[in-house]
Order: C-alpha cells, then structure tokens, then sequence
C-alpha cells in the first residue's frame, strides 16, 4: 500500500520470461476490469496506451478508462510491462535452468482511491450518494415509523425481527431506532449517504404484515409481505446493482463518437465530450498537435485492431490504427 500521496493497492512481480510478465499484466488488467464493473458498477473501455501516454520506463502500459457525467474521462487502474528495463540497470538477475543468469522481466501494476472518486461522481445525484450494492457498508436501512410512541413497541420488535431475518440471510443491514430525528429527517439523511435500499415499518405496515421498500437508485417505493421478505429484498438488491451499471453503460456507449475530420472532432468534444473514436496515423507529432490545440489526448489502443474508417484525424495522410481520444482529469 503506497499512503503518502493518497491510498494505492500497487503490485510488482518478476518473471522469467516475456510471456510471463504478459500473463501477468492481462491477469491482473481482468481482475481491475471485474473489480470495477461487476462491484463498482462502472463500465470501462481498456487497452494500450500510446507510447507518449505509456509509463516512463514500460514496455507498454494497459489501461482502464471510465467516462465521468461531465464528459471528461478518469483512468480508474493501469497494468504495465516493465520489460527489463529496470532489471537491468539495477542488475535483477536470476539462475536459470541453464544455470547461467538472466535479467527478469518485471510488471506493476495499481489503482488508488480514485476509484471511490469515480463511484461518486458516475452514480451520485443531486440527493447524494447512490451507491452499488455490492460495496456499500449496509445494503438495507431499516426506519421504524412511530409518532408520539404510538405502537411503538410493536414497530420496533418487528423492526428488530426484519433486521435479524436479512442478517441472517446475508443481507447487511442497519436498524435505525434512534428516537431524537423523525422518519423524515432519517430517509433524507440515508439518501444523502447512497444506502441501495430502505424498508419503513409503520402501524399500518403492522397490521398488514407488510414493509415498504424504497430503492434509492429509482425512487420506487415497493409493498413486500412479510413472507416475501428475504425473496424480493434480495431481487432487489441485485436489479440496483445492474441498474447502476447498465445506466453508465447506456451513458457511455452514447457518447463514444466516431469523427472522420479534424472540425468534427473539435465540434464533438466541445458540444458533447465523451470518447472519439478516430483513425490516426501513428505519428507522434499528431497526438502532439492535438493535445495542445484541444486538450484531448490518446486515452486507448484497442486491444483487437478496429477496421480504418477515414485517413488520420489530424493530418490526413494514411492512418495506421483506431484509437480513443478524450479530454481526461
């Protein structure tokens, strides 16, 4: 863990060979890619970066990019072949079983707490936090409704009991019997922190035998019977994950713009942002250019080559290659 900066999970290995350590940088790229769309709920386009984005020293970098609501992109974690750039000058060696040396070949790899940064600005609203249900402290806040003690004990023991049955369930939960805030204050102060899901108990709820859910990434409020409880509470709880990931991804796909010219390139990214897909000769002085006129730099390299679809972006000539412009934090 790197902390001076601000909070890193880094990793460094060496190997013995070239395919290892490209093993290794896509092992590691795949377990970011799962970690950030399947918890996280934040789609993300990866590959290469450009050899002016790579890191200092790398043989290549991979990257991980996700769009943020203004239209600027975050690169959310990076995976790099080191080659033996390093191994050498420093002298990393190891015995084969030639039994001679040989220089190792060596990755890092990190994502940081910008990720946190990025669950709050992609799923966050004008109430606060939405946040997914597979990272999140609790995944249900439980409110007992009562006024001037009315039914009181009767709502907080059913309170206690629903809290219990989802615990016992594996649904992480938290019952909120503090007797000083009213339900208002409480439901607006649960929305603000991003809870996926409220379920209220009131006196009529008693006498139904029924508990109301309230989804904090829609608004719905749901009537759940009592024998339903642990069946729809935890649907629920799986429809706001993929909700919050297929509304990013919605977002994202409708804002990655395919542009033949240089006056079309600079329309879109003033009027919508977002990704430009465009072809691009291969010649540095070009990402160059447009960097400095436009703020815009190469966010990716496809993995799988994409089919050229115009001459370069920039300058016209032949192009070599699609990649994925963006202005970026």
């Amino acid at each position: 863990m790197r902390t001076r900066e601000f909070l890193w999970q880094e990793g460094h290995t060496a190997h013995a060979t070239k395919e290892g350590a490209d093993n290794e940088v896509m092992t590691i790229l795949g377990i970011y890619k799962d970690l950030i769309e399947k918890h996280l709920a934040i789609p993300v386009l990866t590959g290469k970066k450009s050899e002016s984005e790579k890191f200092a020293g790398a043989l290549y970098t991979t990257t991980l990019e996700a769009l943020m609501p203004d239209g600027k992109v975050l690169q959310l974690g990076t995976s790099h072949n080191l080659g033996q750039n390093f191994s050498k000058p420093f002298k990393i060696k190891f015995i084969g079983k030639d039994e001679k040396d040989h220089y190792v070949w060596q990755t890092s790899w990190g994502v940081s707490t910008r990720l946190i940064g990025a669950l709050v600005m992609v799923h966050g609203d004008d109430k606060g936090l939405v946040l997914p249900p597979r990272k999140t402290p609790f995944q249900v806040v439980i409110v007992p409704i009562f006024y001037k003690r009315v039914g009181k004990d009767l709502i907080l023991k059913k309170a206690r009991e629903v809290y219990k049955k989802l615990e016992k369930n594996g649904i992480t939960s938290m019952l909120d019997d503090r007797e000083e805030y009213t339900p208002g204050w409480k439901f607006n102060q649960w929305e603000m922190k991003g809870i996926p899901l409220r379920i209220e108990i009131g006196p009529k709820d008693i006498e139904k035998k029924q508990v109301i859910a309230a989804r904090r990434d829609t608004m719905e409020r749901i009537t759940v019977k009592d024998e339903e409880l642990i069946n729809i509470v935890g649907e629920v709880l799986k429809e706001i994950q993929g909700n919050l990931f297929n509304q990013a991804k919605k977002f994202l796909e409708e804002h990655i713009t395919s542009v033949q010219t240089y006056d079309e390139f600079k329309r879109v990214l003033r009027k919508k942002g977002g990704f430009i897909r465009g072809c691009w000769c291969s010649n540095q002085r070009c990402e160059e250019k447009i960097k400095e006129e436009t703020g815009a730099t190469i966010r990716l390299i496809p993995f799988k080559k994409e089919e050229l679809f115009s001459g370069c972006v920039y300058c016209g000539d032949e192009a070599k290659e699609v990649v994925y412009f963006a202005r970026a934090y």
